[in-house]
């Protein structure tokens, strides 16, 4: 399988790694050149903007977003938009609030998953917890990729419409920062 990964900061890059090592495609892009120069050296086809990741990716695209949430992921999504079609989709693997994934959702023409992505550095060896709101064909076509990404086939998880997996994640880190306080 082929994924676009935007994105290639620690946890972006953590995923570009992951999805490497299982044996799949990464086409990557960031702002900063030396992160993509990085990720080729590991494996990955370097893009030197969205245009030509949208380009190089093979139909239909597969395209995860880790930039900051907000306005980051609007902008990429607004630039991403002429190049997707219904077949495509676009997965938002950072901490975005659960109402603009479900705003996000309704307006891209790709299929739009949320994707709560929980284990921080520890992920890039252990894997992550993957918590993923939006369309069950979307997710199930790139259950292979969230294998690779997460712990595996039990660590990641559709948790229902769009808006769901973050909203998942946010419950998640309020119950998480409860309990490191005790």
């Amino acid at each position: 399988m082929e994924l676009g990964v935007v994105g290639l900061g620690r946890m972006g890059r953590i995923v570009a790694d992951r999805v490497l090592e299982a044996g799949h495609d990464v086409v990557a892009f960031d702002v900063d050149e030396t992160a993509v120069e990085s990720a080729t050296t590991a494996g990955a086809t370097p893009t030197g903007s969205l245009a030509d990741l949208t380009t190089t990716l093979t139909d239909p695209k597969h395209i995860w977003l880790m930039v900051p949430a907000g306005a980051p992921v609007d902008a990429a999504l607004e630039e991403l938009e002429p190049s997707l079609s219904a077949e495509d989709t676009v997965i938002d693997g950072g901490n975005s609030h659960f109402e603009d994934s479900t705003r996000r959702a309704a307006m891209c023409p790709a299929q739009y998953l949320d994707c709560g992505t929980s284990g921080g550095p520890a992920g890039a060896e252990l894997g992550f917890s993957l918590m993923i709101g939006g369309p069950a064909p979307a997710y199930e076509a790139l259950s292979p990729v969230f294998d690779a990404i997460a712990t595996g086939p039990a660590g990641h998880a559709r948790m229902g419409p769009a808006g769901s997996g973050h909203y998942v994640k946010m419950v998640h880190n309020g119950v998480e920062y409860a309990l490191m306080q005790t």
